[in-house]
């Protein structure tokens, strides 16, 4: 309940007429209220303090004081055991409170899907909650409620994670329910049915968003049908062409013990972890059969174009691909895209949107998937001045390059950044699992998150800066734009890429 809100009182002085009675009583009375007026207030004495400051003392007081030492802080690693059925064990006691996450991480994802068939994994992962073990989907939905138990499954380019978030007191009960959804869903076929014309209409929604065009024509253009060539959820047109006979038999291929990851992290201790993932899965055997599509060449120096007539603004990015999660540079890299575009205080985002305003904001990423990755400039920019983004954008990349790299502070600003958030990452236990998350999908060391602060730190100037070179060669970016054809396409000519006409799915027309 809301305190009532503090009652204010104000004391006003009124100025009103003078009448002739008023005047004459004021003056018949003006001499005995000079008598009995009480003598004005003397001042106060100055206060007597303790001893003046000298000049040295009052400069010193001026100045900011020095921070102190930073506090102990060790980034965490986990302990880690096999089942004997071939599955890992991630496992870290995080603090006192009774609260649990437990992933379930497989290193497959939509990297497996069939060529015209995008969106196989998405679907297959969406229908592992729509009924398990004997339970259909409403009675595992109020198994999981009466559980305090909140179930999350997503699917990305490398990986399907199923995430809970429990109460320490019914891991078991859990762990029996997770069981069941991995091990013994029913996808039904009536489900199945249901869910892909949601996803469908969720695709069609979805297409009138330039957002939406850019990411699909992005992907295409730079993995063309290849490894990571395609949305994970996959488009109308994909989605239609799958069929239940696909989503049982992808299910057997991808859903195995061989390579899989229990993630637990919270209030609960190492044995009980021990004993109740080695209660539900011991007997849990298998080995994947999936494998993910090879890498196709990227469209470089072509500029694909989505019509969003009428669009207030474009949906912009201009970009090139990358080495995946094991790229040599990943740390210099890092602490060159903190500079380039990730902070706010970063090159791309003070200029167009601090200087230009052309945009709410602007800024640059490093993509890492398993075997490739991406580094991206984004912004959402207005329809009137997507060309002059996209010279600002080509203009920040040729000079970070060549007249002006990064400068020591740039460097520094940047370390300083990445070290002093990086605690933050792992404040959480939700958050801690979710990190740990990234050692089966990209295969890292189990010490991976300890190393880090030292390798970022490490990073100098000149090693910030090479990275730098590997990403702003004009001939290899390619440049994506959603927006109003009207306005924007008069104003591409001479910016020298090859113009692609693409739908909302990223197709070329």
């Amino acid at each position: 309940m809301t305190s009532p809100a503090p009652v204010r009182r104000s004391i006003r002085t009124v100025s009103q007429p003078i009448t002739g009675l008023a005047l004459a009583l004021a003056l018949a009375c003006g001499g005995q209220q000079a008598a009995s007026a009480p003598p004005a207030a003397a001042e106060p004495p100055a206060a007597s303090g303790g001893p003046t400051p000298s000049a040295a003392e009052a400069a010193a007081l001026a100045e900011l004081p020095e921070p102190g030492p930073p506090p102990a802080w060790a980034p965490p690693s986990p302990t880690a055991w096999k089942l004997s059925t071939g599955s890992r064990v991630l496992y870290r006691k995080h603090g006192n409170v009774p609260l649990v996450s437990l992933l379930f991480v497989v290193p497959r994802g939509s990297e497996t899907d069939p060529v015209g068939k995008e969106g196989l994994t998405y679907l297959m992962a969406d229908l592992l909650d729509e009924g398990a073990g004997k339970l259909d989907a409403l009675a595992l939905s109020e198994k999981l409620q009466g559980l305090a138990t909140d179930l999350k499954i997503s699917a990305s380019t490398d990986g399907v994670i199923l995430s809970l978030d429990l109460i320490a007191e019914n891991f078991a009960p859990t762990v029996d329910v997770l069981a069941d959804v991995v091990r013994r869903p029913k996808l039904d076929e009536k489900e199945f049915q249901r869910r892909k014309a949601q996803l469908i209409a969720q695709a069609i929604a979805s297409e009138a968003d330039p957002s939406y065009g850019r990411r699909s024509a992005m992907f295409r253009g730079l993995f063309g049908k290849g490894y990571a060539g395609a949305l994970p959820q996959g488009t109308r047109d994909t989605l239609e062409g799958i069929s239940y006979a696909d989503v049982k038999a992808h299910y057997k291929r991808l859903m195995a013990a061989e390579g899989s990851t229990f993630i637990v992290t919270g209030g609960i201790e190492q044995e009980v972890v021990e004993r109740e993932l080695g209660r539900a899965f011991g007997d849990w055997t298998g080995q994947p059969s999936t494998e993910a599509r090879p890498l196709a060449n990227a469209a470089t120096g072509k500029l694909f174009f989505a019509n969003y007539g009428g669009a207030a603004q474009s949906a912009i990015g201009v970009m090139r691909r990358a080495p995946g999660a094991d790229a040599e540079d990943l740390f210099a890299s890092t602490v060159f895209n903190r500079s380039f575009g990730e902070a706010f205080t970063s090159r791309v985002n003070l200029n167009l949107r601090e200087d230009k305003g052309y945009t709410y904001g602007a800024g640059s990423i490093f993509q890492r998937f398993r075997q490739a990755g991406f580094f991206g400039v984004f912004g959402d920019v207005r329809s009137d001045v997507t060309r002059a983004s996209l010279d600002e954008i080509l203009r920040e990349l040729a000079e970070v390059c060549t007249t002006r790299p990064l400068t020591a502070q740039e460097r520094n600003d940047a370390v300083n950044g990445l070290l002093l958030g990086y605690p933050a990452t792992f404040e959480s236990i939700e958050r801690l699992g979710g990190r740990f998350a990234e050692i089966p999908l990209h295969n890292r060391p189990l010490d991976w998150f300890e190393r880090w602060p030292s390798r970022i730190a490490a990073v100098t100037l000149e090693q910030a800066n090479q990275a730098a070179k590997t990403v702003c060669s004009r001939s290899e970016l390619v440049i994506v734009v959603a927006g109003d054809a009207a306005t924007v396409m008069p104003t591409l000519d001479g910016i020298g890429f090859e113009l692609v006409k693409v739908n909302a799915r990223g197709e070329p027309i």
